[in-house]
Formats: structure tokens, sequence, C-alpha cells
């Protein structure tokens, strides 16, 4: 079997170091990485190291080392191609075979093209004719370095600026098209970003794998584009920050909604900011998620738009088993804003103090259904139908002493209960006894529990 070097960069970049490890040993955490006892060989005090930041392990007692697809072939005694193979299906990635190195060489020089790309933005965002994006940026108060970091550009009116730098650089204008970096009309073409401020996208690995553009110009029909699909982006498997966001030690990610969100959190030292590129959470994103961390936080805003994309990333992430919480502000429109009144430190006690997406679900479902008195909804009773028995006795407790109903009842009891329908209450009236009444007849009537 013989693969590309494209796709053994995506093996490893899909396939986390530490996670896989994991699976034969247990870990424990040190300052970027991990430490424990090698699964290689007997030993009394661990001496295998894990380094996260470049996806490698280093036995220091017997000497194994390399990266993931050397410690699955160490691990389960078998050759690379086996081993390529096991990862491959272990992230849903369809192997391939006897690629055509054409294909190989052209992804190479995509990431070239892309790159040098970064840099022009750079260079011109640091010039005098970037201006205008350093203006934006210092007014949202990004510091020097934090604009370094990301490498953010700027990408200056006019349509043939990039295209004739690439040019000069040695890159024809079919390669600049299919990165997505120029667009052609007919027999002509132009710069796809103009009189943008320009967000580097950089995967696991380091590479620049296309671009986020913000317009400065008030007619602009979008305030935000990304680089279309290409052979190396591809928006619905990729994060913006995760580069950053795969090594943080308390093992939370925070998913906010754009570029910026990410940057100012970073800045303030929330390594864990990621943001999805232009679409709401896909399923790919979230086991991507699941790979490099146990809790995640989002932070959505509260309008309705953004409300629907938290529900579906609640529900996202609750498939893949991770943590999920979700971001509640009090006196503040925005992470941006509250760490600028009250401080990092006080914003990292409120992550630690987050309702579970359960408690935050049955708060809005509660808090709708007494808005509008209509009494006690169907939503209230998916969501209850939904959870296990000590989680159900949990919520119709609460909502008993809401009502201030000093009785209980238990569900066994209500086994021989006649199917009735119960008239519906506003939640103020409502029983523990008559919530049990309507899951017991639910059961019955085997009505969907879905919301």
């Amino acid at each position: 079997m013989r693969v590309t070097d494209s796709f053994l960069n995506e093996i490893r970049a899909r396939n986390d170091i530490a996670a896989l490890v994991s699976m034969y040993t247990e870990l424990e955490r040190t300052g970027s990485g991990y430490v424990c006892k090698c699964p290689f060989h007997q030993e009394e005090y661990p001496s295998f190291h894990i380094f996260s930041d470049t996806g490698t392990f280093r036995c220091f007692s017997c000497g194994a080392s390399g990266d993931v697809i050397s410690f699955m072939s160490f691990a389960e005694h078998c050759g690379t191609a086996e081993a390529v193979t096991e990862l491959a299906e272990r992230v849903e990635l369809e192997l391939t075979s006897d690629e055509d190195e054409a294909q190989n060489a052209a992804y190479r020089r995509m990431l070239d093209i892309n790159r040098d790309a970064a840099r022009y933005y750079r260079d011109v965002l640091l010039s005098p004719t970037g201006k205008p994006g350093m203006e934006y940026l210092l007014g949202r108060e990004l510091t020097l370095g934090t604009i370094r970091k990301y490498g953010l550009g700027f990408a200056p009116a006019g349509w043939h600026n990039l295209h004739h730098y690439l040019k000069k650089m040695g890159y024809s204008e079919k390669e600049m098209e299919e990165a997505a970096l120029i667009v052609r009309h007919g027999t002509s073409v132009y710069d796809k970003f103009r009189s943008r401020v320009m967000f580097p996208i950089i995967n696991k690995n380091g590479d620049v794998i296309g671009f986020g553009g913000r317009t400065l110009e008030k007619t602009a029909p979008a305030k935000y584009i990304n680089t279309d699909e290409t052979l190396v982006f591809h928006k619905r498997e990729n994060l913006f920050s995760l580069n950053y966001a795969k090594s943080v030690q308390n093992k939370r990610f925070i998913l906010c909604e754009g570029y910026m969100d990410v940057i100012t959190m970073n800045q303030a030292g929330f390594e864990g900011a990621v943001a999805t590129l232009g679409t709401a959470i896909t399923p790919q994103q979230a086991k991507l998620i699941k790979q490099h961390c146990e809790q995640v936080v989002i932070s959505y805003d509260s309008d309705e738009a953004g409300q629907k994309a938290a529900a579906k990333a609640i529900k996202l992430f609750k498939d893949t088993g991770l943590d999920v919480r979700v971001l509640l502000i009090p006196g503040a429109k925005d992470p941006d804003e509250y760490i600028g009144k009250y401080g990092a430190v006080s914003f990292e006690k409120l992550l630690d103090s987050l309702p579970t997406a359960d408690e935050y679900e049955f708060s809005k479902l509660v808090n709708a259904a007494n808005g509008d008195k209509t009494g006690i909804t169907a939503e209230i009773i998916g969501f209850l139908a939904r959870l296990n028995s000590s989680e159900r006795e949990k919520y119709i407790l609460q909502l008993r002493d809401m009502s201030n109903v000093t009785q209980s009842a238990d569900e066994s009891d209500l086994d021989d209960a006649p199917d009735t329908t119960i008239t519906d209450k506003p939640v103020s009236e409502l029983t523990d006894e008559d919530i049990l009444k309507r899951l017991k007849s639910m059961r019955r009537k085997k009505v969907p529990t879905g919301t």
C-alpha cells in the first residue's frame, strides 16, 4: 500500500496522540503534555512522555519514540500499513492507496501559496497601506502581540494586489484560483479578498489552509467571507484557533461564534477558545473537539439565531459524550465586556459554575411555560421523558418546589393509574403527581418524546 504525505498528515492531525495513548495506560498531565508508565515495557516509575503540541511521544527508559502511527504500530505489534488503516478507521477517514503523486504535490503547493498569501496580508497590515485594518484591530483592543500571534493581516482595496504579488512569487493563475485566492470572471481574474481584515485559518499542524476576511466597507454585501472549499480547506472539518486550543491544560474548550470572539478570549488567557468557520457546528467538528477536551462551553449570542445554534450544538456534543455547559453572562453583553468589567479571574470562576446543558434547557422550558401561562408544555414532558429516573426525579422536585407542593409521589404508585388526560395547568400550580401521570400516560400512548 502506498499513501500520500497529505493523507498521512491527515491521519496524524485527526488522531490525538494523548487520546490514543490513554486507551493503553493512565496519563498524568505535566506542563503542555502528559507522562505515564510506558505501555511497551514494565516499569515502576513513569518515563513515557507525550508532547501534545508536536503530536509525538518518547520513552526515556526504553527509547521508543514517534507519532500516532508509530505508537499504533508498537502497541498493536503491526506494520505501518496496518497502523494507518486502524487509525483511518478510528476517525472515519476513507483510506485511499496508490494515489496519484501529482495530488500529493498539489496539496503541498497549495499550503505553500496559502503561507505566502498570509505573509503578504500580514506585511500589508504592518505597512502604511494597512492603516485601516490596524485601526480596526486596535479599536477592538487587540495588542500588537496578539495581532502577530494570530498572523492577522489586511487585504488592501484594489482588484489585483495579491494576484500580482503571487505571480511574481512564481505561482500560476490556475494555482491561485484553485486555492480560492482569486476569482475568475470570464477571461479575467481578480482578488477574492479586498478591503478586508484577514484572519488566517491554521490547522493543528501549523499550516495555513484558508482565510476569513472581515470587510471595512459599509456597502459590502457580506461582513465576513471565507475561503471556498479547496484541496486543503474543508470548513466543516476544521476549527479556528485549534492550533492553540489543542494544548489547553484544563481540558475545557469554549465554542465562540466568530474569529474576534476567539481572539479576544485568547488574549485574556483563555486559549481553549475556538470557532466554526462560517457554519453551524457540524458532527465532524463536534468529534474533533471531543478528541481534545472533556468539557465544552457554548458561548453564543442570546438572540434567536444564537439560541437556535446553541440548541443544535448541545445535541451534537451530548451525542459525543462531552460535558456540555452553556455560558450565561450576568451584567455584560458578551465575554469581552464581562472580562473588561470584572477581570479574567472572575470569568474563570463563572466558567466553573455554569449550568449543565440539561439544567440550562430545563430553565428555558420552565421560563417559557410560566411566561405564557399555557401550563406544562409538550417540551417539558419530552425533556423529562428523555432523562433517567434519578435525573427526572431531581427536576420533578424542582417543579414541585416552585408550586409549593409538599406531598411526594413515587412513580411506581402509578403503575395502575387510569389512562386519563391531565388537564393543562400553569407551572405555578403543577405537582409532581401531575408530571408523573403525564409521563405514565405518554408511555402508554407511545407519544414521541423528542422536542
